[in-house]
């Protein structure tokens, strides 16, 4: 069984998406930095045009936890997440926790 996390955030009228870009790019170093396998960013090519996708993947749910426990009691994870609600770059549209269901 795998687990999914997809972070889903739209960058605000006006807003650098230089800095957009490298806010992700430090969010997903910070995910790996806890063990998270290969943080990957999407850009939306239809449907919600313009959002941006975080997502990082697990084998199963104790993979997800070990990961997710220790990044969110990391101080620097707390710092990032402020640092981006103050820029005002984007907004944060949903996070989504999915997991794989066998079709056979």
């Amino acid at each position: 069984m795998a687990y999914e996390a997809r972070y889903v955030l739209r960058p605000n009228p006006g807003a650098d998406l230089g800095a957009v870009i490298e806010a992700l790019k430090a969010g997903a170093a910070l995910w790996k930095k806890h063990g998270a396998p290969d943080p990957q960013l999407w850009s939306v090519a239809a449907g919600e045009l313009g959002n941006y996708v975080l997502t990082v993947q697990f084998e199963n749910a104790t993979a997800y936890a070990k990961v997710t426990d220790p990044l969110s009691a990391d101080p620097e994870f707390r710092r990032w997440q402020a640092s981006n609600v103050q820029s005002g770059a984007f907004t944060w549209v949903r996070s989504n926790l999915m997991r794989e269901l066998p079709l056979s």
